[in-house]
């Protein structure tokens, strides 16, 4: 059965993980392996500052109008419509002739107006709306569509949550909250020994690196804009 990468891990995912590093949960409740998921995919979402799972619906958020024929926009997966919210004086407007840039595999959060860039007509479009820009303003611009990091989760982040659950759990297995260092004692003869540590299976680690900032991490830049695009609201 192929793992769907559409969604976070299931219970069954997390439990074939534990099983395949030797672990059993005696959960009776059934309630426990959900709850961990909730939990790790909660500090995703708060450490990479990103929405992985797309959007099934389309949906509308606004953003402050740039003023030139460039748009930059939260994560997107498809582009349904832009409109231009208006004055009293100057009724908003659908824009046409706009497309996603699609950059290397890069999450699409870039706009443009199909014609082509018209900086001749900045100046223009901040005072009077024209169809080949995003005019300035505040709050001005809304576009509608399936926001999301891609269509599906990255395999190794998918795989990263899966592991730092089971980890979770995998820890909750091997504590002692008598201490870890165990005896045996036989024939006069005593040996000890240290039960194993969830961080050995390295899973957390994994982790940590993918949701962290730095090479092979996932998190948002902290500078979203590649461009300085904003310009002075009036």
């Amino acid at each position: 059965m192929s793992l769907n990468y559409s969604n976070w891990p299931t219970v069954q995912d997390v439990q074939d993980r534990l099983i395949s590093a030797g672990l059993v949960l005696r959960d009776t409740t059934g309630r426990r392996v959900p709850a961990a998921i909730d939990e790790v995919v909660a500090d995703v979402a708060r450490r990479t500052l990103r929405q992985f799972v797309a959007d099934t619906e389309d949906t509308t958020r606004t953003y402050d109008g740039t003023g030139t024929a460039e748009q930059e926009i939260d994560e997107i997966v498809s582009l349904t419509g832009v409109a231009i919210v208006g004055i009293q004086t100057a009724p908003g407007y659908t824009l046409t002739g706009v497309t996603v840039v699609s950059e290397q595999n890069k999450p699409q959060t870039r706009l443009v107006v199909a014609r082509g860039s018209v900086p001749a007509f900045v100046s223009e479009g901040i005072l009077v709306p024209y169809p080949s820009l995003f005019p300035a303003g505040r709050q001005n611009i809304q576009v509608t569509g399936k926001f999301g990091y891609a269509a599906t989760i990255p395999h190794d982040l998918w795989n990263a949550v899966c592991g730092e659950v089971a980890h979770s759990l995998a820890a909750e297995c091997v504590f002692d909250p008598e201490g870890r260092l165990k005896s045996w004692t036989q024939a006069g003869i005593t040996e000890s020994y240290q039960l194993p540590d969830a961080d050995d299976l390295k899973w957390h680690s994994v982790y940590i690196a993918k949701t962290s900032p730095g090479p092979g991490g996932y998190c948002r830049p902290s500078g979203r804009r590649l461009r300085n695009l904003r310009t002075r609201m009036i």
